[in-house]
This record gives structure tokens, C-alpha cells and sequence, in this order.
């Protein structure tokens, strides 16, 4: 029998957003844990359909976020706002602190910067809301894809996005003989470059 040996990427900030989207809820830990079957069982039936003699079998999962940001900045209209105390910052920290006891998945964390304040277009007499960027996500996942590829460990990557900013690594990852599997969460639309440089959609 073959065995070929899936990495599972997740893009935290797309996975999480795309969760709440279907099912109106947070993802937990434990659905992450879900999730990950979910794909193996559908990676697994996608492979019987070309090769009854084969099984796939999960090499380790990575699961990119960031950091929630804990600092404290002054409000456009004054006083000073906490984000440490914030509910947003007490959950992140208790589900990465879970992530981080599941088996077989590593937790790769970025950081989050603070970028000022915004308005919201679609109500702009609200206060202001925080504006945060991620850094260092998008890096990592695409040297941990460009590792796995050079080093041989693995036969299939998962790519649980929708960022067309990996399509270099995908594309780097195919020419070194590996799958990508782009799984894009029922997501309506896909962009074409990620659909290019993915060997299947699931």
C-alpha cells in the first residue's frame, strides 16, 4: 500500500472568519480537531478514486494567527482603552493556549499591530473601531510551504485560504513534485491564480 504523508495549513484569520460565517459561532479548539478530520476523510476518498491501493495519513497540522494585541492607546474622543481586558484578547489567549495541547498540529503565531483608529463606512457616526494589521502570517506559511517542499516531508499540502499571496510557494511546491489541496471553505468565490496553482479543490 502507499502511503503518502498531508501537512494541513490553516490561515488562522480565513478560517476563523469563514467558521463564523457558517455556522455563527467561534471556532474552539475541538472544531479545529474536527476540521482537520474532515479533510483527511475527504483527502482520503479524493485518492481511492486514482489509486485503490493508497492511503493518506496526517504528517502534522500548522495553524497560523496572530498574537492578540495587548497594549493600551488613547481613543480618538480621549481616554485610554485596554485592550488586554478586552474579551477579544482573553478568548484569543485561551484558544491558542488550547491549539497549542492538540496533537499533531503546531501553532505558528505572527504579531498584530496596531494601525490607529477607523471609521466605519457603513456607519460613520459610530466611534472609531481599532484597525489592526497582521504581520509575519502570510511569511510564515509560505517558508513552512517552501520547507516542506525542499526538505521532501511531506507528499501533500493543504491550504485552508484564500490569499492569492501564496500562489508563489503553491506554485514553488508543484515544481518539487508535492500536491496542493486548496480548501477554501464553501467559499462562492475562489480567485483564479489560487485555483491555478492548486492541483484539487476540495
Amino acid at each position: 500500500m502507499n502511503i503518502y504523508k498531508v501537512a494541513i495549513l490553516f490561515d488562522g484569520a480565513f478560517f476563523r472568519k469563514r467558521y463564523c460565517y457558517l455556522h455563527r459561532a467561534e471556532p474552539r479548539a475541538s472544531q479545529v480537531n474536527d476540521y482537520i478530520n474532515d479533510v483527511m476523510v475527504r483527502i482520503n476518498a479524493l485518492t481511492t478514486v486514482y489509486d485503490h491501493n493508497s492511503q493518506d495519513v496526517l504528517f502534522r497540522a500548522f495553524y497560523y494567527d496572530c498574537r492578540p494585541y495587548g497594549g493600551i492607546e488613547t481613543r480618538p474622543g480621549g481616554g485610554q482603552m485596554d485592550f488586554s481586558q478586552s474579551t477579544v484578547f482573553i478568548a484569543s489567549n485561551a484558544f491558542h493556549k488550547d491549539l497549542k495541547t492538540m496533537n499533531q498540529l503546531a501553532l505558528r503565531l505572527g504579531e498584530l499591530s496596531f494601525d490607529g483608529w477607523k471609521i466605519d463606512i457603513a456607519n460613520p457616526t459610530a466611534p472609531p473601531r481599532p484597525d489592526f494589521k497582521q504581520k509575519g502570517v502570510d511569511m510564515k506559511i509560505g517558508m513552512d510551504i517552501a520547507w516542506m517542499a525542499t526538505k521532501k516531508t511531506v507528499d501533500k499540502i493543504v491550504l485552508i485560504a484564500g490569499d492569492s499571496d501564496f500562489v508563489s510557494p503553491m506554485k514553488y511546491a508543484r515544481k518539487e513534485g508535492l500536491w496542493i489541496y486548496l480548501d477554501a471553505m464553501r467559499q462562492a468565490q475562489i480567485k483564479l491564480l489560487l485555483k491555478e496553482h492548486a492541483d484539487f479543490i476540495l
